[in-house]
Protein backbone atom coordinates (compact mmCIF):
# COMPACT_ATOMS: atom_id res chain seq x y z
CA UNK A 1 0.00 0.00 0.00
CA UNK A 2 2.98 2.19 0.82
CA UNK A 3 4.22 1.84 -2.66
CA UNK A 4 1.33 2.16 -4.34
CA UNK A 5 0.96 5.61 -2.74
CA UNK A 6 4.30 6.79 -3.58
CA UNK A 7 4.03 5.78 -6.73
CA UNK A 8 1.12 7.67 -7.54
CA UNK A 9 2.39 10.90 -5.91
CA UNK A 10 5.29 10.66 -8.07
CA UNK A 11 3.17 10.13 -11.17
CA UNK A 12 0.91 13.76 -10.32
CA UNK A 13 4.39 15.35 -9.53
CA UNK A 14 5.63 14.54 -13.05
CA UNK A 15 1.79 15.16 -14.47
CA UNK A 16 2.37 18.64 -13.03
CA UNK A 17 5.87 19.50 -14.07
CA UNK A 18 5.42 18.71 -17.87
CA UNK A 19 5.72 21.73 -20.09
CA UNK A 20 2.64 22.85 -22.38
CA UNK A 21 3.07 22.18 -25.98
CA UNK A 22 3.24 25.44 -28.89
CA UNK A 23 0.11 25.05 -30.03
CA UNK A 24 -1.61 23.36 -27.75
CA UNK A 25 -5.53 24.46 -27.99
CA UNK A 26 -6.81 25.03 -24.51
CA UNK A 27 -10.30 26.36 -25.79
CA UNK A 28 -12.28 24.35 -28.22
CA UNK A 29 -14.42 26.50 -30.95
CA UNK A 30 -17.77 25.52 -31.15
CA UNK A 31 -19.61 27.00 -33.99
CA UNK A 32 -17.51 29.26 -35.87
CA UNK A 33 -13.67 27.76 -37.08
CA UNK A 34 -10.70 29.66 -36.56
CA UNK A 35 -8.49 31.08 -39.42
CA UNK A 36 -5.28 30.45 -37.31
CA UNK A 37 -4.18 26.49 -38.23
CA UNK A 38 -1.62 28.08 -39.84
CA UNK A 39 1.82 30.22 -38.70
CA UNK A 40 4.22 32.14 -41.00
CA UNK A 41 7.90 32.00 -41.22
CA UNK A 42 9.29 35.08 -42.23
CA UNK A 43 12.83 33.44 -43.05
CA UNK A 44 11.64 30.42 -45.10
CA UNK A 45 8.28 32.53 -46.38
CA UNK A 46 5.91 29.70 -45.87
CA UNK A 47 3.41 28.56 -43.66
CA UNK A 48 3.60 25.83 -41.47
CA UNK A 49 1.20 24.00 -39.35
CA UNK A 50 3.28 24.64 -36.20
CA UNK A 51 6.92 26.24 -35.64
CA UNK A 52 9.15 26.19 -38.56
CA UNK A 53 10.51 22.70 -39.29
CA UNK A 54 13.89 24.23 -40.40
CA UNK A 55 14.26 25.37 -37.03
CA UNK A 56 13.64 29.19 -37.37
CA UNK A 57 11.52 29.44 -34.61
CA UNK A 58 12.05 28.25 -31.05
CA UNK A 59 9.62 28.67 -28.17
CA UNK A 60 10.08 29.56 -24.79
CA UNK A 61 7.24 27.69 -22.31
CA UNK A 62 5.65 29.09 -19.31
CA UNK A 63 6.69 27.69 -16.27
CA UNK A 64 3.77 26.46 -14.14
CA UNK A 65 3.07 28.72 -11.16
CA UNK A 66 0.44 29.87 -8.62
CA UNK A 67 0.95 33.54 -9.70
CA UNK A 68 1.72 35.32 -12.56
CA UNK A 69 4.73 36.83 -11.26
CA UNK A 70 6.18 33.16 -10.80
CA UNK A 71 5.43 31.79 -14.51
CA UNK A 72 8.21 33.33 -15.83
CA UNK A 73 10.57 31.21 -18.37
CA UNK A 74 14.26 31.44 -17.86
CA UNK A 75 15.83 34.73 -18.67
CA UNK A 76 13.10 36.73 -18.01
CA UNK A 77 12.26 38.63 -14.64
CA UNK A 78 9.87 40.92 -13.72
CA UNK A 79 10.84 44.66 -12.19
CA UNK A 80 9.72 48.49 -12.13
CA UNK A 81 9.37 49.30 -15.71
CA UNK A 82 11.33 51.96 -17.56
CA UNK A 83 8.44 53.54 -18.44
CA UNK A 84 7.37 56.14 -15.97
CA UNK A 85 3.90 55.50 -13.91
CA UNK A 86 3.90 51.94 -16.13
CA UNK A 87 4.24 50.37 -13.04
CA UNK A 88 6.00 46.26 -13.33
CA UNK A 89 7.37 45.62 -16.38
CA UNK A 90 9.02 42.50 -18.15
CA UNK A 91 12.86 42.20 -18.90
CA UNK A 92 15.37 39.59 -20.51
CA UNK A 93 18.31 38.16 -18.63
CA UNK A 94 19.97 36.85 -21.89
CA UNK A 95 20.04 37.34 -25.51
CA UNK A 96 16.81 35.84 -27.39
CA UNK A 97 17.37 35.31 -31.10
CA UNK A 98 14.33 37.07 -33.77
CA UNK A 99 11.24 34.43 -34.06
CA UNK A 100 11.21 33.33 -30.20
CA UNK A 101 7.85 32.93 -29.46
CA UNK A 102 6.40 33.30 -25.60
CA UNK A 103 3.19 31.89 -24.16
CA UNK A 104 0.15 31.49 -24.57
CA UNK A 105 -1.17 34.16 -23.06
CA UNK A 106 -3.35 33.31 -20.50
CA UNK A 107 -6.85 34.50 -18.23
CA UNK A 108 -10.14 34.12 -18.12
CA UNK A 109 -12.21 33.38 -21.04
CA UNK A 110 -15.31 35.36 -21.87
CA UNK A 111 -17.30 35.02 -24.92
CA UNK A 112 -18.85 38.26 -25.67
CA UNK A 113 -18.05 41.76 -24.64
CA UNK A 114 -20.48 41.87 -21.77
CA UNK A 115 -19.16 39.16 -19.94
CA UNK A 116 -15.43 41.22 -20.50
CA UNK A 117 -17.24 44.12 -19.23
CA UNK A 118 -18.50 43.04 -16.04
CA UNK A 119 -14.92 42.45 -14.68
CA UNK A 120 -14.16 45.92 -15.38
CA UNK A 121 -11.48 44.95 -17.62
CA UNK A 122 -12.24 45.99 -20.83
CA UNK A 123 -14.27 49.11 -19.21
CA UNK A 124 -11.13 50.31 -17.65
CA UNK A 125 -9.13 50.82 -20.90
CA UNK A 126 -6.82 48.02 -19.65
CA UNK A 127 -8.74 45.70 -21.56
CA UNK A 128 -8.41 42.15 -22.87
CA UNK A 129 -6.45 40.45 -25.93
CA UNK A 130 -9.08 39.07 -28.83
CA UNK A 131 -9.35 36.32 -30.25
CA UNK A 132 -11.07 36.10 -33.80
CA UNK A 133 -12.25 33.48 -36.05
CA UNK A 134 -11.72 32.95 -40.03
CA UNK A 135 -14.49 35.91 -40.89
CA UNK A 136 -12.89 38.53 -38.09
CA UNK A 137 -15.39 37.79 -35.34
CA UNK A 138 -14.20 37.80 -31.73
CA UNK A 139 -14.71 34.52 -30.48
CA UNK A 140 -12.87 35.35 -27.12
CA UNK A 141 -11.96 37.75 -24.69
CA UNK A 142 -8.38 36.75 -22.81
CA UNK A 143 -9.43 38.65 -19.30
CA UNK A 144 -5.55 38.33 -17.59
CA UNK A 145 -6.99 40.81 -14.82
CA UNK A 146 -6.50 38.01 -11.81
CA UNK A 147 -3.04 37.17 -11.40
CA UNK A 148 -3.72 34.11 -10.35
CA UNK A 149 -5.46 33.26 -13.43
CA UNK A 150 -2.80 34.73 -16.18
CA UNK A 151 0.65 34.77 -16.86
CA UNK A 152 3.82 36.82 -17.03
CA UNK A 153 2.38 38.31 -20.15
CA UNK A 154 0.08 40.37 -18.46
CA UNK A 155 3.12 42.49 -17.41
CA UNK A 156 4.64 43.27 -20.93
CA UNK A 157 3.75 47.11 -21.57
CA UNK A 158 2.78 49.17 -24.52
CA UNK A 159 5.90 50.91 -26.23
CA UNK A 160 6.13 54.74 -25.93
CA UNK A 161 8.37 54.76 -28.84
CA UNK A 162 8.56 52.73 -32.14
CA UNK A 163 11.96 51.47 -32.56
CA UNK A 164 11.68 50.14 -28.48
CA UNK A 165 8.82 47.75 -29.78
CA UNK A 166 10.43 43.89 -29.88
CA UNK A 167 7.46 41.51 -29.38
CA UNK A 168 4.32 41.45 -31.48
CA UNK A 169 1.03 39.13 -30.92
CA UNK A 170 0.33 36.31 -33.30
CA UNK A 171 -2.93 33.91 -33.02
CA UNK A 172 -2.34 30.84 -33.36
CA UNK A 173 -4.52 27.73 -32.67
CA UNK A 174 -7.08 29.71 -30.83
CA UNK A 175 -4.61 30.81 -28.63
CA UNK A 176 -2.21 34.05 -28.17
CA UNK A 177 1.43 34.34 -28.25
CA UNK A 178 4.11 37.32 -28.07
CA UNK A 179 6.86 36.73 -30.91
CA UNK A 180 9.93 38.72 -30.74
CA UNK A 181 10.48 40.63 -34.24
CA UNK A 182 13.99 40.85 -33.71
CA UNK A 183 16.88 40.01 -31.64
CA UNK A 184 16.32 41.50 -28.14
CA UNK A 185 19.78 41.48 -26.34
CA UNK A 186 19.98 40.84 -22.34
CA UNK A 187 18.88 43.82 -20.19
CA UNK A 188 16.00 44.95 -22.62
CA UNK A 189 12.38 45.64 -21.41
CA UNK A 190 9.84 43.47 -23.22
CA UNK A 191 7.40 45.95 -25.22
CA UNK A 192 4.46 44.61 -27.36
CA UNK A 193 1.95 47.44 -29.16
CA UNK A 194 -1.70 47.25 -28.11
CA UNK A 195 -2.99 49.27 -31.02
CA UNK A 196 -4.21 52.56 -31.61
CA UNK A 197 -6.90 52.90 -29.41
CA UNK A 198 -4.81 52.09 -26.41
CA UNK A 199 -2.25 53.62 -27.44
CA UNK A 200 -4.41 56.94 -27.45
CA UNK A 201 -5.76 56.04 -24.41
CA UNK A 202 -2.15 56.49 -22.24
CA UNK A 203 -1.35 59.54 -24.57
CA UNK A 204 1.52 58.36 -26.25
CA UNK A 205 1.93 58.58 -30.43
CA UNK A 206 0.29 55.97 -32.31
CA UNK A 207 2.67 54.53 -34.45
CA UNK A 208 2.04 51.81 -37.71
CA UNK A 209 3.92 48.18 -37.28
CA UNK A 210 6.66 47.96 -39.85
CA UNK A 211 5.62 46.04 -43.34
CA UNK A 212 7.61 42.79 -42.11
CA UNK A 213 5.50 42.33 -38.85
CA UNK A 214 2.11 43.48 -40.80
CA UNK A 215 2.73 40.86 -43.23
CA UNK A 216 3.19 38.20 -39.78
CA UNK A 217 -0.04 39.34 -38.58
CA UNK A 218 -2.20 39.26 -41.55
CA UNK A 219 -2.59 35.65 -41.13
CA UNK A 220 -4.22 34.90 -38.84
CA UNK A 221 -5.83 37.96 -38.03
CA UNK A 222 -4.43 41.55 -36.66
CA UNK A 223 -5.29 41.35 -32.78
CA UNK A 224 -6.11 44.75 -30.70
CA UNK A 225 -6.41 45.35 -26.83
CA UNK A 226 -3.79 45.19 -24.55
CA UNK A 227 -3.16 43.03 -21.16
CA UNK A 228 -3.45 44.89 -17.13
CA UNK A 229 -0.44 45.57 -15.24
CA UNK A 230 -1.98 45.60 -11.86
Amino acid sequence: MIKSETSKTKYQRKKQTVEPKFGQRHVRPRKRLLSDNYLYCDTCQEYNTGLCPLGCQVYEANRRANHAKDTVPIGIKISTSNISHAGLGVFVLKNFPKNTFFGPYTGDRHRSAERANQSGYVRLKACAWTIEDAEGNIYNYIDARNPIRSNWLRYVNCPIRKEDENLIAVQFNGELYYQTKRDVKAGEELFVYYGEEYARELGIDVFQHSDESEQRTIYPPSISFSPSNL
